[in-house]
């Protein structure tokens, strides 16, 4: 399948969970109901934003929000800015009595793609409707009002999803890359290598999230980082895709720690697998330093350890580039625009 499914979102008594009469109590005026300054939405929860993103479908906002969603919702969801769905576009289309008000829409923009729709008002006729009239599958999976999505909703359309897509194709790891997020490092109380890596490079939806959570941006896209591991308080190692055209085994690697701090890891994959392989981690790297001054100090109870098993695969795929670690570091920035002035700029 060339394209995802997509999720169309509802976002009152879907996203915003709502008890009965909230929305009459709150506001009577719809204006004042789709400002930020309505009271209501403190109740919505952060991380659905982030466990849509992981279903893997189109995401595409099908509410009477229109393009106040984008301006109101996304932000706090960190969604950055959805495709909306234009009822008004509709409005001469004859609709059978009783159909949802959305339904003919929804299968008019899917125009034949496969499409979940999430939303509190789905009824037996507007299943039966989207089943005669949509010749692709399409889940139409009604939400409690009162609770809001929840992780079995979500559980519900991911194995939906995967049914009808198969499971995702891995991102193509390159070697150095590969043998760093295959081996296993020992934090030891502190004194070891914090850092947890993962099984496969992060999809971009889900860094884009966090990468807007974390500046404050929501333009922001997260496109610009591929994490492969972490550490135990949230930070982030990432390829820092910013050589234009260069592969990303040849793309520095950078840390972006969880409360703002940053520093350039290695030049690239193959000086990041022996910066791992000679025993030092993120955290050995201060985020401010003076250019041109030894900074390459880690703290006093590190105990630092080469990685055996590291060394051997980057003897075995990088020969030519082992360097004292001093050097790799010092390197690392060179040629390469200042990353803290650069996510600054993006900070909002």
């Amino acid at each position: 399948m060339t394209q995802p499914p997509i999720v169309f979102l509802d976002i009152d008594g879907t996203l915003l969970p709502l008890g009965p009469g909230d929305r009459s109590r709150s506001v009577d005026d719809p204006r004042a109901w789709r400002a930020q300054s309505n009271p209501q939405l403190a109740k919505l929860p952060r991380a659905p934003g982030y466990e849509l993103l992981r279903l893997g479908g189109e995401l595409v906002w099908a509410t009477a929000w229109g393009q106040d969603a984008n301006d109101v919702v996304a932000p706090i969801l960190a969604l950055g800015r959805l495709p909306v769905v234009d009822f008004d576009q509709d409005d001469d289309v004859p609709v059978p009595g009783g159909l949802h008000w959305k339904t003919a829409s929804l299968v008019r923009y899917a125009a034949r793609r496969p499409f979940v729709w999430l939303d509190d008002e789905i009824r037996d006729l507007d299943l039966q409707w989207v089943e005669a009239a949509h010749p692709g599958p399409a889940l139409l999976h009604r939400v409690s009002p009162t609770s809001g999505l929840t992780a079995d909703d979500l559980a519900v359309v991911q194995a939906w999803i995967r049914e009808v897509t198969g499971p995702p194709a891995p991102d193509d790891v390159p070697p150095p890359l590969r043998a760093i997020m295959d081996a296993q490092y020992d934090y030891d109380d502190g004194r070891g290598v914090d850092f947890e890596p993962y099984p496969e490079l992060e999809p971009v939806a889900e860094t884009g999230w966090w990468f807007r959570h974390w500046t404050g941006n929501p333009d922001v896209t997260g496109e610009e980082f591929r994490p492969f591991g972490s550490d135990g308080g949230g930070g982030y190692v990432c390829s820092w895709i910013i050589r234009e055209g260069a592969d990303l085994v040849d793309q520095p690697v950078v840390y972006l720690g969880s409360d703002g701090d940053v520093a350039v890891l290695a030049a690239d994959a193959w000086d990041a697998l022996w910066f791992f392989a000679h025993g030092f981690g993120m955290h050995d790297v201060p985020s401010e330093f003076e250019q041109g001054e030894p900074y390459f100090k880690p703290e006093p109870e590190r105990v630092v350890r080469a990685h055996a098993e590291l060394v051997r695969e980057a003897e075995r795929l990088a020969p030519g580039r082992r360097r004292p670690v001093e050097q790799i570091v010092a390197e690392a920035p060179v040629g390469l625009p200042d990353l803290r002035v650069w996510v600054d700029g993006l900070c909002r």
